[in-house]
């Protein structure tokens, strides 16, 4: 079997050498790189399994590394790891919204890496496998919201709401099922994989910034008391 790929940013060279060396020995194919507009350019043509990304970085940082690749349907998918001197939940709610896979402060735990990097692919894996050919529904549309799978793009009323890829997948996955209750674990665990570094009340946050975009129908997404969201169809309809 093939040997999953890596790439690893980071602007220190002892930092790139550590990793290399602990990722190598778990079998690892890795590519290093010190900034991210190079490892763009390399991912744009030869793709990777997973990306791991300093947060702070030269020219571009780990966010907007995040936006590019979740903005480009070919590259959409490779889950990124990223690593930051950081520790307040803003900032992991932060990159919860841009669309990383996981988050981790500084320094390193260099075993909880190497586990969460293989969890992650393990699930990558395992959903590539499962993966239908063609998504059997393209569009979710109830009364004034239509949600485009695809293009990643929501309208209400015929005019797009710009959202972050964080709040698109959060409204997506209410939407799916629309009357059931999600609790926030739940939210965390469906968005971003159980071992994602998120709190309960990064997710009210998140919820709180879509509603502030969903306007006059904000009541879409439904809080329910000290358990979690749900969907609300009839929040869609023209009054």
């Amino acid at each position: 079997m093939k040997n999953n790929r890596l790439v690893i940013i980071d602007d220190h060279f002892d930092t790139l050498e550590l990793l290399k060396h602990n990722l190598v020995k778990e079998g690892y194919e890795v590519k290093l790189f010190f900034n991210a507009v190079d490892a763009l350019k390399y991912i744009n043509i030869d793709n990777t399994d997973l990306l791991i990304t300093d947060w702070v970085l030269p020219e571009m940082d780990g966010l907007e590394l995040c936006r590019n690749l979740k903005m480009n349907a070919s590259t959409q998918n490779i889950p990124l790891v990223m690593l930051t001197g950081k520790s307040d939940e803003i900032d992991a709610v932060t990159a919860l919204e841009v669309g990383a896979e996981d988050f981790m402060s500084k320094p390193i735990r260099m075993r909880e890496l190497v586990s969460r990097v293989k969890k992650i692919l393990r699930r990558k894996n395992q959903d590539d496998i499962n993966k239908p050919k063609k998504e059997a529904k393209e569009t979710i549309e109830y009364g004034i919201l239509k949600i485009d799978l695809n293009g990643y793009k929501v309208f209400l009323s015929g005019l797009e709401i710009e959202l972050t890829i964080g709040e698109f997948k959060l409204l997506e996955l209410l939407a799916k099922k629309p009357g059931k209750v999600f609790s926030r674990n739940h939210v965390i665990e469906k968005i971003n994989g159980a071992q994602y570094f998120a709190t309960e009340r990064s997710i009210d946050v998140q919820v709180a910034g879509l509603r502030k975009k969903l306007g006059t129908y904000k009541n879409i997404v439904e809080t329910i008391r000290s358990i979690g969201y749900r969907f609300n169809i009839s929040a869609t309809n023209i009054n």
